[in-house]
């Protein structure tokens, strides 16, 4: 019996270790550097952590709606978070940069969907038919074809090659072609109900879509293309919240644990919300290892008891 608890332990501390507690965003601000925009666009520090969910709009009820708004695919990020005083994103301007890093090291995870690695999350998003807030009927309003994007130049790395080396010395690798921070996918912070709407006029609901699940890159030219409404267009994200999906494969590298964004006399502006790491697409074969292990370890303790 004590054998039972203790692989029941081994087993629990196991699963909870490594990765389980290292935070999926940037948690770091390495270095920073350049002119950014004006407040509240000005704070470096607003990159790290998770994606902005919710923002408070000034001009809310001009539009119709209230001044507290979810960040959707056809309205982004800006201004503060609801408390006034939070900032959200950050604007780089030519010439600014920031560097970030996780608390682990983002891998080049052959289980990753569609062989994205990390995700990056700007301001952009798709136009739509018109002005739109949070009680706007997501199934009627139209996604109209392009969409608000800008770029803003990638960098990777594995970090420094020995201790104290400064970030502007390491070996860094530029997405020079792209893909490109602030671009699609837009954020797409909550789940839709139409039902939910079709009962109070509101189909928001509370439940957040994942961060670390890239939208699959097949569907870009459908949303660009518009003539869906925005319903639609949440669907095809599949449970994803966005973001702009970087391969490490590029580069052949397998790992990174920092990131550089930055504006550039090609790429003269644009905002940077935040960055994630992609949850791999757990292998079914290891799932059913473990639950048929647990399931196994539960019957011998009956046994034994």
């Amino acid at each position: 019996m004590k054998l039972g608890r203790i692989i029941l332990i081994g087993l629990a501390l196991f699963l909870m270790s490594g990765p389980a507690w290292a935070s999926p965003y940037a948690t770091t601000l390495v270095d920073s550097g350049g002119t950014f925009g004006p407040s509240p666009y000005n704070d470096p520090a607003s990159v790290l952590g998770a994606p902005a969910t919710d923002f408070y709009d000034p001009w809310g009820s001009w539009s119709g709606g209230d001044n507290y708004r979810k960040v959707k695919l056809v309205e982004p990020a800006y201004n503060y978070a609801p408390d006034q005083t939070t900032k959200l994103i950050t604007t780089l301007r030519n010439p600014s940069y920031i560097v970030v890093g996780f608390d682990h090291q983002v891998i080049n995870d052959q289980n990753n969907p569609y062989g994205i690695d990390f995700l990056v999350f700007g301001n952009a998003f798709y136009v739509g038919s018109g002005f739109v807030n949070d009680e706007t009927n997501m199934a009627t309003y139209m996604l109209v074809g392009g969409a608000f994007t800008e770029n803003v130049l990638v960098s990777v790395s594995q970090g420094p090659a020995y201790e104290g080396q400064p970030q502007n010395e390491w070996t860094w690798y530029t997405y020079s072609n792209g893909p490109y921070g602030d671009n699609a996918f837009p954020t797409q912070a909550y789940e839709w109900d139409q039902a939910k709407y079709d009962a109070t006029g509101n189909g928001w609901t509370d439940d957040l879509m994942d961060f670390t699940k890239p939208v699959n890159p097949a569907y870009y030219d459908t949303l660009m293309a518009g003539g869906l409404s925005g319903a639609a267009g949440i669907a095809l994200y599949e449970g994803s919240g966005g973001g702009t999906g970087f391969d490490l494969d590029v580069f052949g590298l397998d790992w990174i644990q920092y990131i550089k964004v930055e504006g550039t006399a090609d790429f003269k502006e644009g905002e940077i919300d935040a960055f994630a790491d992609v949850a791999p697409v757990p292998v079914p074969g290891a799932v059913l290892l473990l639950g048929g292990g647990l399931l196994r370890l539960m019957a011998w303790r009956r046994r034994t008891n």
